[in-house]
């Protein structure tokens, strides 16, 4: 055993008895100066000498390495030193991006033949590699089948493309095999790089393909009736549906002559016509359904149609419209929910309770509602993350590889954890992975619950893992100052984050309850908080405090609706507003399901049913569903019982086999 491992053993049983969050990594204090001093490379002898033990002493070298990488040569001994470290990895990556970067190109082919990787670029640089004096017509074939099949590779493979161009090699068949690789892949904006070694006459039409595909207004007239036509012009108009519908289907069918559509292509275009109309309520949209096939109609083609039946509010009428729904989407709760409702609503409440019953079975936003409408208990079967304390000692002791990743967090170095987070992780087997979320949630890493554990019914259950309750007393200072409800704003924060202080969006919201700088500020003047600048969002007692006072605002401006509160939060005032001005006079539950947005159309939903879970996990009475959707959080309800209907747990997912360690 190397002697570092035989040090993280010496450390991790000192501290095994003790729960995880309580063992900070060794060496802390000296761990956090080196880990600044290496990221500006002035990481000392003095300071390794002192952390010659610590196994995170291999990061460090690493990331030294890393910052006078320009000037370095191959990390060899390094790599050697800890061959199997995460650290290592992350190290023979940095290099071959070096190597790279300085179109050393054999160096690199000799790197990658060392240290694989299975990327297109690897190709590249073989390619890349050859001497120009030798590449002879086996490396132009091997570089024209990258051409030909390739389009998202990285931006020095085109150093390959570049050398390809001087030959004779791409002719006009294998330029337009470039073209029609790019069209298929969405790769439009690499077009211009095909079209500059076209010869004339094939530029001249490429370019009129580009103009068609940014323009789907211009006149195809005069383009060859071929199948290539025919794909330029099914994306053109597929854009076009999307913004304008009525254009795109007047469009079409003035060019239908000229157009060489498969049948395919045509039921494509008009059922992308019949989704749009449908998504922005037309007029038309009825039509342009009821003309498709039967065949061709999408699932998500038919949801909508449901949808669009709802928003008539014709009770009738959308009772029909449920039996052209698959068969398999008539056994989701959500369409069995609503078919009860529709009944209900026409008076025919026996025929909606066996539905309500099916759907109640499922532990979700519908199934909940549909166990209001029944007045039972709510379908809920949690498990308990609960190894064995022998195994569970030896996961905190025996997994180097974790504890480095839980103290490389503790450290705030995020980026590093993960690396080793993901090459420990995927070696466990399932309840090893539960204990290892666990284990991170202690130290506040709370977003490995939903991004490192499988999505499968059995991991669904622990809501103990997947719900964290963290910041426990600044929500309840939050709530109480500003008269919400604990559980609501517990859940906001959950959906918005999942409790990651640290996290920024690509519109610069901030922290737990993803703030804009500019709305808080305006939160904490009006209430006499004191404003302490963007960077204080990040601070979880400060960005809860003004999200609670932001979420107060949306409630109120909506009297007190949780749901059109719940989705101006999400989608904004504008957008919400426009909602209801179309289809304000539908019931709560129907609106949510004919918000066009799919990400607010599942946000509603996801947060009104994490407030009725951390109802159960901060051990309150269970506000009913149906109350929490109209935002009544007065006197006088009955709490909802919590039941798991059926004992038998599901079956657990076939276990993956372990690479030997």
């Amino acid at each position: 055993m190397h002697w570092k491992h035989h040090a993280l053993l010496a450390i991790i049983v000192a501290v095994a008895a003790h729960p995880v969050a309580a063992s900070g990594p060794p060496q802390d204090g000296e761990l956090r100066a080196a880990f600044a001093a290496a990221k500006s490379g002035t990481l000392s002898e003095t300071q390794r000498r002192a952390l010659q033990r610590n196994p995170l002493l291999p990061w460090l070298d690493a990331i030294q390495f890393k910052q006078g990488i320009a000037a370095n040569s191959a990390p060899l001994a390094l790599i050697r030193s800890n061959p199997q470290d995460a650290s290592t990895a992350w190290l023979i990556g940095q290099w071959r991006n070096e190597l790279i970067r300085r179109q050393d190109w054999p160096a690199a082919a000799q790197w990658l033949s060392a240290y694989p990787d299975s990327g297109i670029g690897s190709t590249c640089v073989q390619l890349l590699a050859v001497d120009p004096a030798r590449r002879d017509a086996a490396w132009q074939k091997s570089a024209l089948a990258l051409w030909r099949g390739e389009s998202k590779a990285p931006a020095y493979c085109s150093a390959v493309f570049d050398a390809l161009a001087g030959t004779a090699t791409i002719d006009s068949s294998a330029a337009w095999q470039r073209f029609d690789r790019l069209l298929a892949d969405d790769a439009e904006s690499r077009l211009a790089e095909v079209i500059a070694v076209m010869s004339a006459d094939d530029a001249a039409l490429a370019n009129r393909y580009r103009s068609v595909l940014n323009d789907p207004s211009a006149d195809p007239a005069g383009l060859p009736r071929d199948a290539r036509t025919a794909r330029v012009l099914q994306k053109s108009y597929t854009a076009m549906a999307r913004k304008d519908p009525g254009l795109a289907e007047k469009t079409v069918n003035a060019n239908s002559g000229s157009i060489a559509f498969t049948p395919e292509q045509g039921n494509a275009l008009r059922q992308e016509i019949a989704l749009w109309s449908l998504v922005n309520y037309l007029p038309e949209a009825e039509a342009r359904y009821s003309a498709l096939p039967e065949a061709v109609r999408s699932a998500n083609l038919r949801e909508w149609y449901l949808r669009y039946r709802f928003s008539a509010n014709d009770d009738r009428l959308t009772l029909a419209a449920f039996d052209q729904l698959l068969p398999a989407q008539q056994q989701e709760a959500r369409w069995q929910y609503f078919k009860g409702r529709v009944l209900e609503r026409l008076g025919r409440r026996s025929e909606a309770l066996p539905l309500y019953g099916a759907a109640a079975k499922s532990a979700n936003f519908h199934g909940w509602l549909a166990a209001d409408r029944l007045g039972a208990d709510y379908s809920f079967c949690p498990l308990e993350q609960r190894m064995p304390a022998k195994d569970r000692a030896a996961l905190h002791t025996g997994n180097p590889g974790l504890m480095r990743a839980l103290w490389l967090w503790q450290l705030g170095e995020a980026n590093y954890a993960i690396w080793e987070w993901n090459a420990a992780f995927k070696l466990l087997d399932a309840e090893q992975q539960r204990e290892a979320v666990a284990m991170a949630q202690d130290i506040g890493w709370y977003d490995r619950a939903v991004f490192s554990l499988e999505a499968n019914e059995l991991n669904q259950r622990y809501y103990g893992l997947r719900f964290a309750t963290p910041y426990s007393g600044d929500f309840s200072a939050a709530a109480a100052r500003f008269g919400l409800d604990r559980a609501w704003l517990t859940a906001h924060a959950r959906a918005e984050s999942i409790f990651m202080p640290d996290v920024t969006s690509s519109a610069n919201a901030r922290g737990l309850l993803q703030l804009l700088p500019s709305t808080a500020e305006t939160i904490a003047v009006r209430n006499g908080i004191a404003w302490q600048g963007p960077e204080s969002l990040y601070r979880p007692e400060v960005n809860i405090l003004l999200g609670a006072g932001a979420l107060r605002d949306v409630i109120d401006t909506y009297d007190g609706k949780a749901y059109q509160a719940i989705g101006a939060y999400n989608a904004g005032p504008t957008a919400v507003n426009r909602w209801l001005a179309a289809r304000g006079t539908l019931d709560p539950d129907f609106w949510i399901e004919t918000v066009p947005y799919k990400e607010t159309r599942e946000y509603i939903p996801r947060v009104l049913s994490f407030s009725v879970i951390y109802d159960w996990r901060l051990k309150q009475p269970v506000v009913p569903i149906s109350r929490r959707l109209a935002g009544d959080f007065s006197p006088g309800y009955t709490p909802v019982p919590l039941r798991c209907p059926v004992p038998a747990a599901p079956k657990a997912p076939a276990a993956k086999k372990k690479k030997p360690r």
